[in-house]
């Protein structure tokens, strides 16, 4: 089964990301071009600036290296308590929202949700009614809606929900950021702590 759009997008939200590596900067009493220099070479300071200012969406290993140069943890996905959240300015432009898109998001959505609650995908999980009135807002539509197609998704299209888990269990996240979930047409569905 092919790995689709959405198992390729990074489970790291850059605005999130870049916050966070602008405290961590500022909090070690250093300027962009001091961490430039740290970087030896792998970053320019203008890359940094950009990164930190959320405007730079990163591959893995970029990721990583940030995690060794500005000292935070980067992890493939762990289980953990979430809460979901509408970040407008982590949107993403994905063009017109068709079926295929949403079905995508949710899909992502859904294996990230058995991942994290380490769950067999021959369960149909329970939904948490907070998420559901996010993604709901998100698509501007019901909660009893996006629950309906969930329940569908989990009980007809296994495959492509564990293909999405395949995917992201090879991703890097930092939990501190939060793991991007998905564009909306309202911001980007993002898991936060």
């Amino acid at each position: 089964m092919p790995i689709t759009m959405a198992a390729q997008m990074s489970l790291v939200p850059h605005r999130r990301l870049g916050e966070l590596l602008l405290r961590r900067r500022e909090g070690y009493g250093l300027s962009v071009d001091d961490m430039a220099r740290r970087s030896g070479g792998r970053f320019s300071s203008s890359e940094l600036a950009l990164i930190e200012a959320g405007e730079r969406e990163l591959d893995d290993p970029a990721i990583e290296a940030l995690g060794l140069l500005y000292e935070f943890n980067s992890t493939p996905p762990i289980p953990q308590r979430s809460k979901l959240i509408i970040a407008a300015d982590e949107s993403a432009d994905v063009g017109e929202w068709t079926e295929q898109a949403i079905r995508e998001v949710f899909v992502r959505y859904l294996a990230l949700v058995y991942l994290l609650r380490n769950r067999d995908l021959t369960e149909v999980l329970p939904m948490r009614t907070d998420d559901l009135q996010v993604v709901a807002e998100s698509f501007n539509t019901g909660a009893d809606v996006i629950e309906a197609a969930l329940e569908e998704l989990m009980s007809t299209d296994k495959a492509a929900i564990g293909a999405q888990m395949e995917a992201l269990r090879r991703r890097l996240m930092v939990p501190a950021a939060g793991v991007f979930v998905g564009p909306t047409p309202r911001g980007s569905l993002i898991l936060v702590k």
